[in-house]
């Protein structure tokens, strides 16, 4: 309620953060109970839960995706986040980052716009300020993806994580398929961890036989082999584990990212490779 109130109220850009922070807090406040919403007895340690937690997660970081690659931005919306732009300058210092944005966003209008003419002339008359000097949060972040380029550039360790990809796949298979042998029947998360590990260990297969041909095109079955793991395998994990394969979770993601950046990477070698021929 108080994040509404607040976007409601207010109209500059510190008033949206604020609201996004409180309206996270509610809505982390109610996931976090979300075990005794969904029982009749108020189970807050309903064993499902962190499965639906993680599920729910999954689905407002696809739909987070889905917009802006599937739904390309119109011109008429760069002019609108243009115009958000400049009129932080009536609220706020208007600095160079922001100068480059909102120019950024008028050079993706029709010129020939009478709007976007007159907003070009007034940012040309706008006084700039120099970038504000980055806070504690923007120095972490800018080290942590320091630290983050200098390990994925090292190529042992994407070595390591392929290795780890075989290894992850196959234990999980054996893992599911002895539990097989002891029990007569097995519940609908260990399936589902056995089906979508087996999914997810033909793509790693396929990422080692592609090692040979192109390393571009490996990346991306190893990519996908990654995908199914947090997508599918993680889910079903959860339901059988909880939060005991948390790590499992954080190690995968780490994969993802490693990977993301070798295969851009390397596109861009191939890219650069060619442009030379």
């Amino acid at each position: 309620m108080s994040a509404l109130l607040i976007l409601l109220s207010f109209l500059n850009e510190k008033a949206a953060v604020i609201a996004s922070i409180l309206g996270g807090i509610g809505f982390g406040s109610f996931i976090d109970e979300l075990g005794k919403f969904i029982t009749s007895d108020n189970n807050y340690f309903y064993q499902p839960t962190i499965a639906l937690i993680y599920i729910i997660f999954v689905l407002l970081y696809l739909i987070s995706r889905f917009i802006p690659r599937y739904q390309p931005f119109t011109q008429r919306e760069y002019l609108v986040n243009a115009l958000e732009m400049i009129k932080e300058s009536a609220v706020n210092d208007f600095d160079v980052e922001e100068e480059r944005r909102a120019s950024e966003y008028l050079s993706k209008c029709d010129p020939a716009n009478p709007i976007v003419k007159a907003l070009k002339h007034l940012l040309s008359q706008l006084a700039v300020e120099k970038n504000p000097p980055p806070g504690l949060f923007s120095r972490i972040r800018r080290s942590l993806r320091q630290q983050y380029y200098v390990i994925a550039r090292s190529g042992s360790v994407v070595n390591v994580i392929i290795i780890f990809l075989v290894l992850s796949a196959f234990f999980t298979i054996f893992q599911i398929v002895s539990l097989s042998l002891y029990r007569p029947m097995l519940t609908f998360s260990e399936w589902g961890q056995l089906y979508s590990s087996i999914l997810s260990g033909i793509f790693v297969l396929i990422g080692v036989v592609s090692l040979r041909l192109s390393r571009v095109e490996a990346y991306r079955f190893f990519r996908i082999a990654v995908l199914v793991t947090i997508l599918l395998t993680q889910f079903f994990a959860f339901m059988r584990l909880e939060w005991f394969d948390i790590f499992g979770l954080v190690l995968n993601v780490f994969a993802l990212f490693v990977i993301n950046y070798a295969m851009t990477r390397d596109r861009k070698k191939f890219k650069t490779n060619n442009d030379l021929l």
